[in-house]
């Protein structure tokens, strides 16, 4: 492990993870964490973790970011001693409210009834982001349902402050790095020691495509299609008991 992003999500996590990317680093995101250690994430909120446990899920990673890593970044500090800590921030709390309100709004729609019931793919993934918002206290905000009602403005704007107050206090100066993403290419690649690409510094997500971006990772494609076979094989059913009870009833 070479760095640890410990911004919060709505701080640049999708813009910092493809800077990375093109500075050399693998990077791996929350898909990635979903994806490989689903499991393991789900058994530390309820049973809690060890410092172990961090080390051999990680030892072959170069750089991880958003959630639910973010929130593990002291863990991964002390398992990972060489490892460099970048806090991405906003302008402030309210900048922040806003984008992340903005973002969880985007996501509102039917689907996230239906899904739930058709689709096993789904409902294990946010199961798994539900309980990885461990920051806000599970019982705070439900993350499983996207759009259904506004997150409550000061719980999140005294997280927010709370998180970056303690990266700030007990992360070593030498180790860390404050970024806000506007600064470009220059603080960060001083920090990490690398050479300024050439190319135009990344910004990805920055109107909440995520939204719409998601709908292309294959767990998502995963989650559409069993939708579509058991909502296909639930309307067949439906018809042929309808014929039964017509013709027989």
């Amino acid at each position: 492990m070479k760095v640890i992003c410990a911004g919060m999500p709505k701080c640049g996590t999708k813009t910092m993870h493809s800077a990375l990317e093109e500075l050399g680093f693998e990077v791996h995101d929350f898909p990635e964490a979903y994806e490989n250690f689903a499991s393991k994430y789900l058994k530390f909120v309820s049973r809690g973790w060890t410092f172990g446990q961090f080390q051999v899920m990680y030892k072959e990673v170069d750089a991880v970011v958003d959630i639910p890593a973010y929130y593990f970044w002291e863990e991964l500090m002390e398992v990972f001693p060489e490892a460099k800590v970048i806090l991405m921030t906003r302008d402030d709390e309210e900048v922040w409210f806003k984008s992340i309100r903005k973002q969880l709004l985007a996501f509102n729609g039917l689907h996230r009834y239906y899904y739930q019931l058709l689709s096993p793919t789904w409902r294990r993934f946010w199961e798994f982001a539900k309980n990885c918002n461990i920051a806000f206290g599970r019982e705070q905000y439900n993350f499983m349902y996207f759009g259904e009602k506004d997150p409550p403005k000061l719980p999140f704007m005294l997280t927010y402050k709370k998180h970056n107050a303690h990266v700030t206090r007990r992360c070593p100066e030498d180790r860390l790095l404050i970024y806000n993403c506007k600064s470009g290419w220059e603080p960060l690649c001083k920090f990490l020691g690398k050479d300024v690409p050439r190319k135009g510094f990344p910004w990805i997500n920055k109107n909440c495509e995520l939204a719409h971006m998601l709908w292309e990772l294959p767990m998502f494609k995963k989650a559409k299609n069993e939708m579509l076979t058991n909502a296909t094989l639930l309307f067949a059913g439906i018809i042929c008991a309808g014929y039964y009870f017509v013709k027989y009833g």
